[in-house]
C-alpha cells in the first residue's frame, strides 16, 4: 500500500482554524497521517458531507490525535478513522493523548476501524 502522508498540509489546515476558532470540513477522499495536534485552548471539530477515511500511518499503538491543555476535540458525520492497532480495549486510550483539562467527542456516526500497517 502506498500512501502519501497528509500530515504537514492537514496540521496546517487545523492549526490556521484552531486560530480562527471554524471547524475543519474535510474533503472527500483519504487522509493518510502520523499526528495530529490540537493547539491549547482550542476547539477542533472534524466533519465532512462525504465520505473521508483517516488512516494513522504513524508507529503502532502511538497517538492519533494529541491534545494540548484546556483543548477539544469534536468529530463528526462521515469519517471513517483506521487505527494501527490490535488491542481493541485501550483503543481509545492509545488512538488519543490527552491531559484531563481537555475533552474529546466522536459522534455515534464516526466509524472507527483497527487495521494492520507493515512499516
Amino acid at each position: 500500500m502506498s500512501l502519501v502522508d497528509s500530515t504537514p498540509e492537514l496540521q496546517k489546515t487545523i492549526s490556521e482554524a484552531c486560530s480562527r476558532g471554524v471547524p475543519v470540513k474535510l474533503e472527500k477522499g483519504d487522509y493518510a497521517v502520523q499526528s495530529i495536534g490540537v493547539p491549547k485552548n482550542s476547539k477542533l471539530t472534524l466533519f465532512s458531507k462525504d465520505r473521508v477515511r483517516i488512516l494513522y500511518i504513524g508507529k503502532r499503538n502511538r497517538p492519533l490525535f494529541v491534545l494540548d491543555e484546556h483543548s477539544s476535540l469534536i468529530i463528526e458525520e462521515k469519517i471513517e478513522i483506521y487505527y494501527n492497532t490490535n488491542n481493541i480495549q485501550e483503543l481509545n486510550r492509545l488512538m488519543i493523548r490527552r491531559p484531563e483539562t481537555s475533552s474529546v467527542e466522536i459522534s455515534k456516526g464516526v466509524k472507527i476501524s483497527l487495521f494492520s500497517l507493515k512499516q
